[in-house]
């Protein structure tokens, strides 16, 4: 009987891994691929449109993140394994960042290949193809610079090998392990799609989507970090170029705010915002961006690294007010930087409230660092744009002691 029963489940065996490899060896018949899925311009744009809700969709985009690494930084203790510098996998939830990073860029990638597959005819001009694919290597490049920034060693000579896991193909198992790039190779590939979108990109049109002067911003930023670690003049007279030439030919409808607070009301809708994380209708901006809130409201009982400038900056008194804690059932009052604090799921839990990859405020910090570190400019020189950016608003310019990014 048991040899009997061994032989029909070797035969069932044979049966099921022939039907199996007959089946593997078939193209499914209603399989979605780049292909069939993008065959005209408006599946065009919904691929580009995929790659922004990656961005509006996962909460290591925005709060989750930078206050981690406020966390890593010694600014306050709210994430430990951050604060105390645990590096052990899956303990400081660095690894979600990660993942986001690495899945937008799969999403580029993918928008990248059925733009370029997509026939020229489909599109209203040729023009708006060749935008359409800067705007996805624009997408690529930023995910890639902060993937550098993050887990790289972008601080390195060319040759270093610490530097990102690149891919320009959609993740598949047969490209899924890959070797790490130099840092030279990084800067790269990097620039080459940051370069094509400076040429190619339409202007600042809306906070809501990458630009021309987002992809230049950019490129002066990598340019000033690598300079400044490496001592490179060039790399700093070429970021100030790129600075110069944003402030000077950007379209007139992104601009300082001139009152602060209102930037912080309005969000992504603030004319001084270049690039903000968008959440649409994804849920309440709290949902998404709570962690900030939880943080700057809850732990404000900062780190001595932190605590002594603070008090001593003459801002303190004016950024630093009591307000509501951030939870719902929580109504005792907690004493915060106000400019920046969202008010947590109580009272403003719809508020436009976003993270700010970058305002126009940066440019004049920036362009200040920038002639401040070259022998070309004198101190008066240097100091020149952080006194124009004071100027400009009707208020005192207060900006808030926690970077947005």
């Amino acid at each position: 009987m048991m040899k009997r029963l061994s032989y029909y489940i070797m035969l069932l065996g044979i049966v099921f891994f022939t039907s199996c490899e007959d089946f593997l060896d078939q193209v499914p018949k209603h399989n979605l691929t780049l292909d069939n899925a993008v065959t005209d311009y408006s599946g065009a744009k919904n691929i580009l449109n995929g790659m922004y809700s990656i961005v509006a969709s996962n909460s290591a985009f925005g709060g989750a993140t930078w206050c981690r690494l406020s966390s890593q930084g010694g600014f306050y203790s709210s994430y430990t394994a951050n604060f105390n510098m645990v590096y052990k996998e899956g303990s400081n939830d660095m690894d979600g960042t990660w993942q986001a990073l690495y899945s937008l860029v799969n999403s580029a990638n993918a928008a990248i290949e059925a733009i370029s597959n997509l026939a020229e005819n489909k599109f209203p001009t040729p023009e708006r193809k060749k935008e359409m694919l800067a705007e996805a290597r624009c997408m690529r490049g930023w995910a890639y610079t902060n993937l550098f920034w993050l887990f790289g060693r972008w601080w390195d000579t060319d040759d270093s090998a610490y530097g990102i896991l690149y891919r320009d193909k959609m993740a598949n198992l047969s490209n899924l392990q890959v070797p790490r790039s130099s840092v030279g190779e990084s800067y790269t590939k990097i620039f080459e799609d940051l370069d094509d979108a400076i040429a190619n990109m339409p202007d600042f049109t809306t906070s809501r989507s990458l630009s021309r002067q987002m992809a230049q911003v950019l490129k002066a930023k990598i340019l000033l970090y690598r300079g400044v670690m490496r001592g490179s003049t060039q790399d700093l007279k070429d970021a100030l170029m790129l600075v110069e030439t944003v402030k000077r030919d950007a379209p007139s409808n992104w601009q300082m705010e001139s009152d602060i607070e209102a930037m912080y009301e309005v969000g992504w809708d603030s004319k001084e915002v270049l690039w903000a994380r968008y959440l649409g209708d994804f849920a309440s901006t709290t949902n998404y961006e709570f962690d900030y809130s939880y943080n700057i409201g809850y732990n404000n009982t900062y780190s001595d690294i932190a605590t002594g400038w603070l008090k001593e900056d003459p801002r303190y008194e004016v950024v630093m007010d009591s307000a509501r804690a951030p939870e719902t059932w929580d109504t005792k009052m907690v004493f915060t930087p106000v400019k920046l604090y969202h008010g947590g799921r109580y009272d403003t839990k719809d508020a436009p409230y976003a993270t700010y990859y970058f305002r126009y405020a940066e440019l004049y910090l920036m362009e200040s660092e920038l002639k401040a570190r070259l022998d070309d400019y004198s101190l008066e020189e240097a100091l020149k744009p952080l006194n124009d950016m004071r100027a400009v608003p009707d208020k005192p310019c207060v900006t808030g002691f926690i970077s947005r990014k």
